[in-house]
């Protein structure tokens, strides 16, 4: 059963000359990073920097319980949510990431408008990788 709690907040924080927006919405915190390096640095910084997976999975407890929902944007793209309105998948598994839903596409949408050519290598390389991987023999 989730708490009756609101969060309204507009608040701007600054991290390395970088700001980063936070607002909140009454059930929904809004966090807009300029760039992904100021929120490496705002994550190397915080309670997330020493055990990232078991952090997150009591963020997203905590979150849960209170019915709010955290969202991650990265220049007002959507990347990441964690609490109430989470819904986690392999990726966030896959990253470590207890109760975070990652949502990667929005960040590389813009990244192909921008310069097309080395994004479609980036991903196609990952791609070749990750296949590689999973269809390697293990050694008898």
């Amino acid at each position: 059963m989730a708490l009756p709690l609101e969060v309204l907040a507009d608040l701007r924080l600054a991290v390395d000359g970088e700001d980063i927006e936070i607002r909140g919405t009454g059930d929904r915190i809004v966090v807009d990073l300029p760039t992904l390096r100021a929120g490496r640095r705002l994550l190397a910084s915080g309670p997330f920097a020493s055990n990232r997976a078991r952090t997150t999975g009591r963020v997203h407890e905590a979150l849960e319980l209170s019915g709010i929902t955290a969202e991650i944007r990265l220049q007002g793209d959507p990347v990441a949510r964690i609490g109430a309105g989470a819904r986690p998948g392999a990726l966030g598994r896959l990253l470590q990431l207890d109760g975070v839903e990652v949502r990667p596409t929005p960040p590389l949408r813009a990244a192909l408008r921008r310069r097309p050519f080395v994004t479609a290598a980036v991903v196609v390389g990952i791609l070749a990788l990750l296949g590689w991987w999973l269809l390697r023999t293990p050694d008898a």
